[in-house]
C-alpha cells in the first residue's frame, strides 16, 4: 500500500518536538536520531542514502519507499512541520541503506567515538560517511565499509 506523504505529519511533529531540545548545530544524540528515523519509516522511507541535522533546526532525509519512489523531505525540528518535500519515481538501488543498516552504521560510528550525529551519507561506490562530534564536541568523520560496517578511517577536525 502506498502511503501519501502527508499522512504521517503528526508522527513527524511528535518526533520533532521530542528531539528539538537535544538538537543543535553540534548534531543530535543517537536517541534523537533513532526517534526521527523511526518517524521517517512511518512516513514511508524504507531505504536511505542520506540524512542530516541542518542549521540545528532542520532534519533532512533522503531515500526511497518500498515501491521505489525517491523521497526528499526537510522537517522543521521545532514543530515537525514539513518545510519541503519531493518525490519522484525511481528504483531503490542495492547500495542504499535499510533501517537495520543505518543502525549498524551508527553503532560502528559510536564505537569509533561519535557521540553526536550530524549526518550519514552512502554513495553508489559503497562508501558510508558518518559525521558528528565526540564527547568534547570535536568534529569527527568516520568512514565505513558498506558491506561489513567496518571502520575504514576516522578523521578528527581540530
Amino acid at each position: 500500500m502506498i502511503k501519501p506523504l502527508s499522512l504521517s505529519l503528526a508522527t513527524f511533529a511528535l518526533a520533532g518536538t521530542m528531539a528539538t531540545t537535544a538538537m543543535a548545530d553540534d548534531g543530535a544524540s543517537r536517541e534523537d536520531i533513532d526517534s526521527l528515523l523511526r518517524s521517517a519509516g512511518e512516513y514511508g522511507f524504507s531505504h536511505f542514502d542520506e540524512f542530516s541535522v541542518d542549521d540545528g533546526n532542520q532534519f533532512e532525509v533522503e531515500g526511497w519507499r518500498d515501491d521505489g519512489w525517491r523521497l526528499d523531505v526537510d522537517m522543521d525540528m521545532a514543530d515537525g512541520s514539513i518545510l519541503r518535500e519531493e518525490q519522484r519515481k525511481s528504483e531503490t538501488p542495492d547500495w542504499s541503506l535499510s533501517a537495520d543498516d543505518i543502525d549498524r552504521a551508527l553503532d560502528s560510528a559510536q564505537q569509533a567515538g561519535i557521540e553526536h550525529i550530524a549526518s550519514v551519507d552512502v554513495d553508489s561506490m559503497g562508501r558510508i560517511e558518518v559525521e558528528g562530534y565526540d564527547d568534547r564536541f570535536r568534529e569527527l568523520e568516520v568512514r565505513l565499509n558498506r558491506d561489513t560496517f567496518e571502520v575504514l578511517g576516522v578523521d578528527h577536525d581540530d
